[in-house]
């Protein structure tokens, strides 16, 4: 019976540790293993927006782990450009104050095949916003422009990885 119990346990921790390594993510362009990120252009007036992007890319994809980030001979590179920065205020309340406001960023970015030569992605108009508010007691919303402008960051990989990597 321990025998029983032992053979059990070692082939249910072999088991374990096996699912453990075994990834859920798909890579719809098997061929490619590496990607290189290039610094994006900037056309705001907020200097350190493009590498803010650029360098959230790079630690997304570290994270992600489909693309090893390299910058000698890749099979796939991203190129882009911040095109417009705006941090506007979004509502108010009844006595005219300032509740919110809304951080929008517009983007051009283009994913592209090296080992084929095609490009994948390519989006010139990629806008994405976040709401925050400074005063607000609700912990789902934002308080601080920073924290807006980081979800817009991270909305930025998944959307690239999401028309790309997971594309159908």
């Amino acid at each position: 019976m321990k025998r029983l119990v032992l053979i059990l346990s070692i082939t249910f921790l072999v088991l374990f540790t096996q699912a453990c390594s075994y990834s859920v993510f798909m890579n719809s362009f098997p061929h490619l293993r590496n990607i290189q990120i290039s610094t994006f252009d900037n056309e705001t007036p907020e200097y350190t927006l493009a590498q803010d992007v650029q360098e959230h890319l790079v630690n997304s994809f570290q994270r992600d782990g489909r693309l090893r980030i390299t910058t000698i001979d890749p099979d796939s590179f991203i190129e882009g450009t911040v095109l417009d920065y705006l941090n506007e205020i979004s509502n108010y309340d009844i006595f005219g104050n300032v509740t919110e406001y809304r951080v929008s960023i517009l983007l051009s970015v283009t994913f592209t095949d090296l080992r084929h030569n095609e490009v994948i992605y390519d989006n010139r108009t990629l806008r994405l916003s976040e709401t925050y508010a400074p005063n607000s007691d609700n912990p789902e919303l934002f308080t601080t422009e920073e924290q807006a402008r980081q979800r817009i960051f991270e909305r930025v990989f998944e959307t690239i990885i999401r028309s790309t990597l997971e594309a159908w």
